[in-house]
Formats: C-alpha cells, sequence, structure tokens
C-alpha cells in the first residue's frame, strides 16, 4: 500500500497563504480552487454520462479530490475575508502621533 498515493494527497492537502497577501490576492486564489473543483464535477458528470458505468475507488478519490478543491477555495476566501475585517479594524484604531 502506498501511503502517499492520491487518497492520502487529497485528504492532506492544506492552503498556505502568502502572509502578504492582500484580500484581492487570497479572493483570487478562492476563485481558481473554486474553478478547479467547478471544472472536476463537470469533468466527471462527463465521464459517468459516456461510460455509463464507474469504478468505484476512483469514484471517491475523484470527489475526495473535488472536497479538497472546495476546501482550500473556501480557506482562502474565509483569509480574505479575516485581512479586510483586520485591515478595517487598524484603520479605524490608528492615531496618528503628531509632534506639537
Amino acid at each position: 500500500m502506498n501511503v502517499f498515493g492520491e487518497t492520502w494527497i487529497t485528504r492532506h492537502a492544506t492552503y498556505f497563504s502568502n502572509p502578504d497577501a492582500n484580500p484581492e490576492a487570497l479572493l483570487n486564489d478562492a476563485t481558481e480552487w473554486l474553478q478547479y473543483a467547478r471544472s472536476h464535477t463537470q469533468m466527471l458528470a462527463e465521464l459517468v454520462h459516456g461510460k455509463g458505468r464507474i469504478d468505484a475507488r476512483r469514484l471517491a478519490t475523484i470527489l475526495e479530490g473535488i472536497a479538497a478543491f472546495m476546501d482550500m477555495g473556501f480557506r482562502c476566501a474565509t483569509q480574505a475575508h479575516l485581512r479586510m475585517q483586520w485591515e478595517k479594524v487598524k484603520s479605524e484604531t490608528w492615531c496618528p502621533t503628531t509632534k506639537a
């Protein structure tokens, strides 16, 4: 049994964002991950319609991969939201010091 096979990868996929990324970049990443999930879902639907029969193990792996893409997209969107809120709090509480 291969420990680092497709199933292991899809179950242990994690999104690591650039700490300096702005919310727009994170939202772009989220859109990209969700587009991957969408295209794989379409591909799976075409495969099922065309073949009519699919290997259950491969189907489970494909669905886990789609779930991983969606999870990464949701994580990006969540981080973008948190960074927007953080920037808003910083701008509201920031008090410039003036030298008299």
